[in-house]
């Protein structure tokens, strides 16, 4: 019988036995069915031969001068690597503890002399149709693990290609498999302030990426158009709810950092946000809400208002930091992640996702990895010279000195919300959505909407709220102001802010009128600006109309304050 396949490419059998004749019989036998034959003595020289020769199956006596059969097994087993190796004993050895050695070195399969011809042969035909199985598996998986890697590339390059200030943000991504369920997001606003976002999706591989490119899709376009990071969280669990299957869902944080360090955190399902600095914990922020994807709605999102110096840094983890285990099934929790942390304190100069990683190296060892490791470092202070402001002042003078450029053509747009409205809808993202739409791209869009913000956010805070500004005269203050602001607009019932837009296309760039109108009080602009110009400007509240004056052509206030009409021009350089 002859077990010779037209896709047969190895068909040597490597025969190890120290008796000439046992030798010579299988031989016999391995040569009726068609294989070639090669000998080795001991096993020694069935390793050396093995090495020599790479045969496709082995057939392995026990007992053997030098170096026995089990030994020989073991070394044999090494070098095959990942190729399936049939190696068969054919020994007059007896006993069950033999043959459990035998099997534990790596043997396939055991058979005792005397035997049939008809027992080897199979044996031998079995062992050998599971080795050309095992070797087509092995090839589809490679053809598969090359294109995961492939597509891993290609899916990074649209997830994550397109994060800002990387020279500045850590970011480091550690994959349990090819693909990483964990997504890592950052995105400038177009007042500069800048949106970072840690996913960790349920599980890992492949199937742990089928939201990423909705979630990195709408972050990022959200985040465009200057929409707010709750915004931004609500629309993203609408998303991935109707998306993700049973069971699968986002553990989130995102945290939105401004220019002058005030910062807000939001943690939904991942291990507490950590605030460090000089390698000391100085707060922390909880999960507060569940991961995104499981409930169909979001309700009163809770963010941390916190005040960051220019030495703080803000941590986010995926739970594959804490639950990273040694060969002993210890976890590396967080009591070892802040004591790894702390060490900053004798480095000063080494980044502290470098201090981590360092931790976990010397702490896992040699143990594989279970889940994706993720882990960003936000510095206090994030410069970005892509939002530059552009203002008045900039305009080139013999342009400011030309007659009135010629109005190409005008259109206007309003929105006014009232009472619960005021806490849900953000009319800034949706007058810069529509500025963008009807005007197309431009730097100019950046200053629009720092102005835009400040004037929305002094109506409804001051106008409507009612809130006072020297609150956030001191650090504690600042999250304090945020805390009664919340509190504020969740009992809200009356009020109302207005928001009006005039654009004008001029033949050399253009001309925007906005006008913001709140049911306040409103307040003396006069005297509170002088006291402003007196105060130092290092405060954390008051600088707001001080912005706004700089950028716009013209400030003008009207109905004692409740009103506030600006011009903003810009040149079609700019846009």
């Amino acid at each position: 019988m002859s077990v010779q396949t037209a896709s047969d490419k190895n068909n040597k059998v490597l025969i190890a036995d120290d008796m000439r004749l046992n030798r010579e019989v299988l031989g016999q036998m391995v040569r009726e069915m068609g294989l070639e034959a090669i000998f080795a003595e001991n096993g020694l020289d069935a390793v050396a031969q093995f090495e020599q020769q790479s045969p496709s199956l082995v057939l392995m006596d026990i007992n053997m001068p030098g170096q026995d059969g089990i030994e020989a097994t073991r070394e044999i087993k090494k070098l095959a690597g990942n190729a399936f190796i049939p190696i068969i004993y054919v020994s007059g050895a007896e006993g069950q503890d033999v043959i459990r050695k035998a099997i534990d070195a790596g043997g396939d399969d055991f058979i005792q002399r005397p035997f049939p011809f008809e027992l080897l042969e199979g044996k031998i035909v079995a062992l050998r149709r599971i080795s050309q199985l095992y070797s087509q598996v092995s090839h589809l998986n490679h053809l598969r693990a090359r294109e995961e890697e492939v597509a891993e590339q290609l899916f990074s390059g649209a997830v994550e290609s397109g994060n800002v200030a990387q020279d500045q943000v850590r970011i480091h991504k550690q994959a349990a498999e090819t693909f990483s369920g964990d997504v890592q997001l950052s995105a400038f606003r177009p007042n500069g302030e800048l949106n970072v976002l840690l996913g960790d999706f349920t599980g890992h591989g492949l199937t742990s990426t089928v939201g990423a490119l909705p979630l990195s899709e709408t972050f990022r376009a959200m985040t465009a158009k200057g929409y707010d990071a709750e915004d931004i969280i609500v629309q993203i669990n609408r998303k991935l709810h109707g998306l993700l299957p049973t069971g699968m869902f986002l553990a989130t944080a995102v945290v939105t950092l401004a220019n002058d360090g005030s910062a807000k955190i939001w943690n939904g399902g991942l291990p507490d946000v950590m605030v460090v600095s000089e390698g000391l914990l100085k707060q922390r922020v909880a999960s507060s809400h569940p991961p995104l994807g499981i409930l169909r709605s979001l309700n009163d999102l809770h963010f941390e208002h916190i005040k960051l110096k220019p030495q703080d840094h803000v941590l986010l983890l995926s739970d594959g930091v804490l639950e990273a285990e040694n060969e002993k099934g210890e976890m590396f929790g967080e009591e070892r992640l802040l004591n790894t942390i702390g060490e900053q304190v004798y480095e000063k100069d080494t980044d502290i996702v470098d201090l981590i990683l360092s931790g976990l190296r010397i702490f896992v060892g040699e143990y594989p990895q279970k889940d994706d490791i993720s882990l960003i470092n936000i510095p206090g202070r994030v410069v970005s010279e892509e939002f530059k402001v552009v203002t008045t002042a900039q305009v080139n003078s013999d342009e400011q000195e030309a007659s009135e450029p010629a109005v190409l053509d005008v259109w206007n747009w309003n929105l006014e919300l009232q009472g619960q409205s005021l806490s849900r809808i953000n009319p800034v993202a949706q007058a810069l959505s529509r500025l963008q739409e009807s005007e197309g791209g431009g730097d100019q869009w950046h200053s629009v909407f720092s102005i835009l913000t400040e004037l929305y956010v002094n109506a409804l805070d001051h106008g409507v709220l009612g809130l006072n500004s020297s609150i956030k005269s001191t650090p504690e203050g600042f999250a304090q102001y945020f805390s009664e602001r919340e509190h504020r607009l969740e009992n809200l019932q009356f009020g109302a802010v207005s928001l009006d837009l005039q654009h004008t296309r001029l033949a050399n760039g253009g001309r925007l009128v906005i006008r913001v109108e709140d049911s306040g009080d409103g307040f003396d602009y006069d005297s509170w600006l002088n006291q402003q110009s007196q105060n130092n400007t290092n405060q954390f509240s008051g600088r707001g109309i001080a912005l706004v004056t700089e950028l716009c052509e013209s400030v003008r206030y009207d109905n004692s304050g409740s009103l506030v009409e600006v011009v903003f021009t810009y040149s079609s350089l700019e846009a």
